[in-house]
């Protein structure tokens, strides 16, 4: 690292890992396991992606790089098969939810998700046949169940099933949860990594547009426009994103495999300094209403953290 980047670069490792470690506080995880996993890491990284061409990396250069003891290195590399369970690929119901979004098989014409029969159905396409094509061999039940219990579907009397979500969410299942947050902010991680490495590579898609004097109160309606907007926008880029998947398009031509997408999110701070504590008392945020009117004042010309 040279010198005169570090202080820069040690305070956004600060930003980074405020919100991360607000996260495992939440959920009882103290320091030295997180140390653990740390140490884990540096060492994984730096044997991986760090080593010479054509050269195993020794325990030396390791220890080089990462500042970590030979000895401890050792350890920690025999340990390394019981310390951390690799998260699986998407699950069952996950991939059913996705086909069922951008399969033209289980599409209405005008693109909305088909209401499907349970068993199957000479006369139209069949919930059966989406689990089938989309979950192997997965019990078609078993699935029905799990996309019921977390309200992703409803069934009507004529036993007819209807997709009630624009993606899969697992609210309360934390295992699942985690797997995607750790996906997620792997990818975006990696993103950033590879936008400020000095490389010959295109640079990837990786924009935030942010202003930083609104109105508490406007921050519900801005919250409701962006889920709107975002959820469209990604049910775009899944069904032209799945043209180019071997799952979805077995007449694809190509060597290797890859994986890619575009990810989304919506994010707020609020600046504690500038509330009127006995105001918020008595005012709701989260169920603030904004008057039209408000929200047609046309706003500036610039985005304060504009980075389209």
């Amino acid at each position: 690292m040279k010198q005169d980047h570090k202080p820069f670069i040690l305070n956004a490792l600060y930003k980074m890992l405020r919100p991360l470690v607000k996260l495992l506080l939440r959920y009882g995880v103290p320091y030295n396991a997180f140390a653990s996993v740390s140490r884990r890491v540096y060492i994984d990284v730096a044997e991986e992606e760090f080593k010479l061409e054509n050269k195993k990396s020794s325990l030396s250069r390791i220890s080089v790089l990462t500042g970590i003891n030979r000895k401890d290195i050792a350890k920690i590399k025999k340990q390394q098969s019981q310390s951390i369970t690799e998260y699986q690929s998407d699950n069952r119901a996950s991939k059913v939810i996705n086909g069922w979004l951008r399969d033209s098989d289980f599409l209405t014409p005008t693109g909305k998700p088909k209401k499907l029969s349970i068993e199957a159905d000479a006369n139209s396409s069949s919930f059966t046949e989406l689990v089938r094509r989309y979950s192997g061999d997965v019990p078609v039940k078993a699935l029905l169940d799990e996309l019921t219990r977390i309200n992703a579907v409803s069934i009507s009397d004529k036993q007819k099933v209807s997709l009630i979500v624009d993606a899969y969410i697992p609210v309360e299942n934390i295992d699942e949860q985690m797997r995607i947050l750790s996906r997620a902010t792997s990818d975006l991680l990696n993103t950033l990594d590879h936008n400020v490495s000095v490389n010959d590579n295109p640079t990837r898609l990786q924009r935030t547009v942010a202003y930083s004097n609104i109105p508490i109160e406007c921050l519900a309606k801005i919250q409701e426009l962006s889920e709107e907007e975002g959820i469209a926008f990604l049910l775009q880029v899944n069904k032209w994103l799945a043209q180019y998947d071997r799952d979805n398009n077995t007449s694809l031509v190509g060597s290797g495999k890859a994986r890619a997408g575009i990810g989304i999110y919506y994010f707020q701070e609020i600046d504690d300094s500038s509330i009127d504590k006995s105001a918020m008392d008595k005012a709701s945020v989260d169920n603030a209403s904004v008057d039209k009117a408000s929200m047609d004042n046309s706003p500036p010309d610039v985005a304060d953290d504009n980075e389209i």
